[in-house]
């Protein structure tokens, strides 16, 4: 394949992720809704997509760095789960009970989160520096496009059978993680042996620092993912239809502004664009909580998604600057564990305050949260690593 080619078709893969991810955020909440009306236990399933990766994209990570199979270090494990995730979304549908849900839910979550770390590990080891925003814009489009196919028309599928949008979803997948990743040839000349395990981020400032962001980026955006449809049912009045279409709207708006944020990360400063993200988040977030029309809500998600996909375009794109690239898999999967963590910990915490206080604190907390990222973010410094001796220089 021709390297100008390359940044496209690796974005492909995106899709899947987006369109998985999706459900989490509208229809798995409402097949939740058919076998319990409980806050808490939707919480606590939906938060197994944010437990399991704590743990198994940093998993996935060490041990696709120390992989070196003839397809490559990546690719087995991208395909390998994507299939498995595949499988048990299919399966989900057609359980019965509370139970049976949950654990077809924790393995289809586990093996979302088993291929994703090692592919957006592959992204910055195929593609050329200077087109490391581009690739990232474009795969963030790619994702959004696989949202909103699933925000859309998945509400329509659910009427029809609760059973369709999850085998559309799993069929749309594998087909999508087949395109982007089969003709991709992964580059060997980047294969270095990595050090020993260690869980020493701690010391690389930059690095740190990064980590600490996105903690409290993804701290906000789990208080809000799984029980916005809720809050628009009982809040707005909405149907779930209209609050899916306003999901849909977010991702649509945050498509439009993948490409042109990843350009100017890689002309301008990633920082910057990351700031910015963080501040129109927030923004957003503190408005909706006075949005009482359909229209003003669609408005602020849509400013909304602005700012995330200024973030969703800039993380990856800096933590691929600012660690070892030896080390890439591993500091992959430590992020994604930050990331992860913080949304576990919103999803059952802002259950738990929707239960007990109501939805009049749903958009209030979630704009605090994202507000101190925001700080962290503007008080880093994100400098691009150099050798093993830890010098770095400023980006």
């Amino acid at each position: 394949m021709k390297k100008k080619f390359v940044p496209y078709v690796v974005g492909i893969p995106n899709l899947s992720v987006g369109l998985l991810w999706a459900m989490n955020m509208s229809l798995i909440p409402m097949l939740v809704g058919t076998v319990t009306d409980s806050n808490r236990m939707l919480g606590l399933l939906v938060s197994m997509g944010a437990f399991t990766g704590i743990f198994v994209q940093y998993l996935a990570g060490i041990i696709s760095d120390r992989s070196n199979f003839k397809m490559g270090k990546r690719k087995p494990f991208i395909l390998g789960g994507a299939i498995i995730a595949a499988i048990f979304i299919m399966i989900l549908p057609f359980s019965k009970s509370y139970v049976l849900m949950f654990v077809c839910a924790f393995l289809f979550y586990f093996s979302l989160n088993f291929f994703q770390g090692p592919y957006y590990t592959l992204i910055p080891e195929v593609v050329d520096d200077n087109q490391l925003g581009l690739a990232n814009g474009f795969s963030k489009i790619i994702s959004v496009l696989g949202s909103g196919v699933i925000l859309v028309t998945g509400p329509m599928l659910w009427d029809k059978n609760h059973s369709f949008p999850f085998l559309a979803a799993a069929v749309l997948g594998i087909i999508s993680v087949m395109i982007g990743t089969l003709p991709i040839k992964e580059n060997k000349e980047k294969y270095t042996k990595p050090t020993k395990i260690s869980f020493d981020f701690i010391k690389y400032p930059s690095v740190l620092m990064l980590f600490a962001s996105v903690f409290f980026i993804f701290l906000s955006y789990g208080c809000i993912t799984p029980y916005f449809v809720k809050y628009c049912a009982q809040q707005l009045n909405f149907s779930n239809a209209t609050a899916s279409n306003g999901l849909f709207v977010l991702t649509i708006v945050g498509a439009l502004f993948a490409v042109p944020a990843g350009i100017v990360s890689d002309k301008i400063n990633r920082k910057v664009v990351l700031l910015a993200g963080t501040v129109i988040f927030t923004v957003g977030l503190g408005l909706a909580a006075f949005a009482t029309s359909v229209l003003s809500l669609y408005l602020l998600l849509s400013l909304i998604g602005i700012g995330f996909i200024c973030i969703q375009v800039t993380i990856y794109a800096i933590l691929a600057e600012i660690v070892p690239p030896e080390r890439l898999g591993e500091f992959m999967g430590i992020m994604n564990l930050f990331i992860s963590l913080s949304q576990w910990i919103a999803t059952l915490v802002m259950g738990w305050i929707l239960d007990t206080a109501g939805f009049k604190y749903f958009f209030p907390v979630a704009a605090v949260i994202m507000f101190i990222a925001a700080i962290v973010v503007f008080s880093s410094k994100f400098n691009k690593f150099v050798n093993a001796s830890n010098s770095s220089v400023r980006m």
